[in-house]
């Protein structure tokens, strides 16, 4: 079970290795592991300054993610309960949601500016649609029959509501948070490379590209992937170990 977790890297490294070592494509464009492994070794020194980066990518990420919880859960919770406040917000969630986060930076760039609250909004804006809608599901999908029964013993509809259908929506509020928290982490790349940013693992990235440094951009690529891979690996746990009452 262990080597079928590591197969799947395995291949991709010996096709890339395969694929270096024939010369068919640039090193510009595709340097060889060896290059990026270098690259990734220079970076990731206690000299480097990359440390400094991955923690500021990480606080956007994790702050835009918290604040997009905060507002988005309560949001989508009271939407699949509550009859007419699904209806207020449905045309304004499912509107908002066709629109990319990519193509509003015009919009935050204007109001927010290039600071820190662009590279805020932007990841909150993609985070909360989406912890908006499974919340909502998470209720509307959970099963009707404990709600009678709490009626019948005679708690009224805010008990319901905080002792039945928070708990039974939880386990799809949080597939949306981890989709949310990873869409959070792409979101604050994307922006650090595009919006005005001095630093960030966005910022190393585009700064490689631009100096046709492509060992290092692609150890940069790799430590982002793997700083996602880690926040999700962590999430999943914090799952089992608090949503105890599934089946999971």
């Amino acid at each position: 079970m262990k080597f079928t977790r590591i197969l799947g890297p395995i291949i991709i490294l010996l096709i890339w290795f395969l694929i270096a070592s024939l010369g068919t494509i640039s090193k510009l464009i595709l340097p060889s592991p060896l290059q990026v492994l270098t690259g990734l070794i220079d970076i990731l020194a206690i000299k480097a300054d990359l440390w400094l980066h991955i923690g500021l990518t990480l606080y956007r990420t994790i702050i835009s993610f918290i604040f997009a919880c905060l507002i988005g859960i309560p949001i989508g919770l009271l939407m699949g309960y509550i009859a007419p406040v699904y209806r207020s917000l449905e045309f304004l969630v499912d509107f908002f949601r066709s629109i990319p986060p990519i193509a509003l930076f015009p919009v935050f760039l204007l109001t927010l500016g290039i600071g820190e609250l662009s590279k805020l909004g932007v990841p909150f804006y993609g985070c909360v649609l989406v912890i908006i809608v499974n919340s909502v599901y998470g209720v509307l999908n959970a099963p009707t029959l404990r709600r009678i029964v709490g009626k019948v013993y005679g708690l009224n509809k805010a008990q319901v509501f905080f002792k039945i259908v928070i708990p039974d929506s939880i386990p799809q509020v949080f597939i949306g948070m981890r989709t949310a928290l990873s869409l959070a982490l792409v979101l604050t790349i994307v922006v650090e490379m595009f919006i005005g940013s001095k630093s960030g693992l966005g910022k190393k990235i585009y700064d490689y590209h631009l100096v046709f440094d492509s060992a290092k951009m692609y150890a940069t690529i790799i430590v982002t992937g793997a700083i996602g891979y880690l926040l999700n690996q962590g999430f999943i746990k914090f799952e089992r170990k608090f949503i105890h009452w599934t089946d999971k």
